[in-house]
């Protein structure tokens, strides 16, 4: 990869402090465009709060599967994530390290790792796996578990070595056993590495994905050009009250909150009877036509005010208005400037107004968003970027301190 003024990535490594700046190390090497912002634990049972309060990443790139694991099973992992396999060259240096120290590879025990992985890789080199013995890791593994199936194995096989992927087990079995503790080896690291990135760059590609619409009106809208814009779309009329759209996926998924709000259809649905808006998303134009159709022929069926997203393989996202009530008392003008503006819809404006309300001058991060609106941190940043260039949010600072780039602080004004 080539160097670059902007990092391309920004990469949390998640680990202990040794092996996170191996990875750093790494990257400076050979991904010079990403920027690795360092998690550090002292123990894997620290893995959870340290991603809880992590700065603003685009994936995460754990030193091993624990901490992966145990974040998985917290809920806690929004953006791509991936962690350092330890079997092949990894492996394989700890055999060389062995063997270089006149120890039997033949009689060792090993924690974490898979047994079919484990076996395959030392058969591979010609090393016998009969009295090899394995700890794979399972959900509730504790190292105190993993120690005393070490010193177990050491009792039944004079002259065993310890391997262990865990540097909790490592320093406390180190005293009593030969023990190796496994370090990812470049080659390993590499490959994660490459992983986590073509995981973001096929992300990226999906964002770019075509995204056609079909709007259907009971009369002419020639309001409907200044609705689309916050969309970043073309309008094309086809007809005396129908409509062709033209987008990417990227900004439409931003639009739409993922998939959960129309700001758009909530717009129309105040001058007219009834709306339809079928949007298609696929890899080309005609894909992204055929599902469009679709979408569309499906709203007449599905109530009055309808908008639905057909993003392939049987998946629609139906989003749907209640008729306007005559006796509702209007929105105060300030909020329907401040929705028209951002292309958002009212509801998520009042959303936004009370997390902005709750925070003292009203500054935000994106962290605040996604918690008030049930969103993605990703979703939360994009929400942000389009008020700002609505003139109705500034960046007025940063949040945090350390390694990584902060959380933006934004001081958010609804008014007209």
């Amino acid at each position: 990869m080539s160097s670059n003024a902007e990092h391309t990535y920004r990469i949390g490594v998640v680990g202990p402090s040794d092996l996170v700046s191996l990875v750093k190390r790494v990257a400076a090497l050979e991904f010079t465009d990403h920027l690795v912002v360092p998690l550090i634990y002292r123990n894997e049972a620290q893995a959870v709060e340290v991603i809880s309060a992590r700065p603003d990443v685009d994936a995460l790139l754990f030193t091993g599967v624990i901490p992966y694991t145990l974040a998985q099973a917290a809920g806690v992992l929004t953006e791509p994530a991936a962690y350092i396999d330890y079997t092949g060259a990894t492996l394989y240096g700890a055999l060389v390290e062995l063997m270089s120290a006149g120890h039997d590879p033949a009689c060792i025990s090993i924690d974490t790792l898979a047994r079919p992985l484990v076996v395959e890789s030392l058969s591979h080199v010609g090393i016998a796996t009969t009295d090899i013995t394995t700890a794979e890791y399972r959900r509730g593994t504790d190292v105190r578990r993993y120690a005393q199936f070490h010193r177990d194995h050491a009792r039944t096989q004079p002259g065993a070595v310890a391997i262990t992927c865990v540097r909790s087990v490592y320093e406390l079995i180190r005293e009593d056993i030969y023990t190796i503790r496994l370090a990812p080896a470049v080659a390993s690291v590499r490959t994660a590495l490459e992983t986590v990135t073509m995981e973001l760059a096929g992300r990226i590609s999906s964002d770019a994905q075509v995204v056609l619409g079909m709007i259907e009106l009971p009369e002419p809208d020639d309001r409907l050009t200044g609705d689309i814009r916050a969309l970043a779309g073309s309008l094309f009329p086809v007809g005396p009250a129908s409509y062709v759209l033209v987008t990417t996926r990227g900004v439409l998924a931003q639009h739409t909150c993922d998939w959960t709000v129309m700001p758009l259809l909530e717009q129309l649905s105040q001058r007219h009877n009834w709306v339809r808006i079928g949007l298609g998303v696929g890899r080309s134009a005609a894909d992204a036509e055929a599902l469009a159709r679709r979408a569309v022929e499906r709203c007449r069926t599905a109530g009055p005010f309808t908008a639905i997203v057909s993003v392939g393989s049987g998946r629609d996202f139906v989003i749907t208005e209640t008729e306007p009530d005559p006796t509702r008392t209007e929105e105060p003008l300030s909020l329907h400037v401040a929705a028209r503006r951002a292309g958002l819809s009212r509801t998520t404006l009042l959303k936004l107004e009370a997390a902005v309300a709750a925070h003292p001058g009203g500054e935000v991060t994106a962290a605040d968003i996604a918690a008030a609106l049930g969103i993605e941190p990703r979703s939360a940043r994009r929400t942000l970027k389009q008020l700002e260039r609505s003139g109705l949010a500034q960046p007025v600072g940063t949040v945090g301190s350390g390694a990584g780039r902060p959380a933006v602080r934004y001081a958010v004004r609804l008014e007209s």
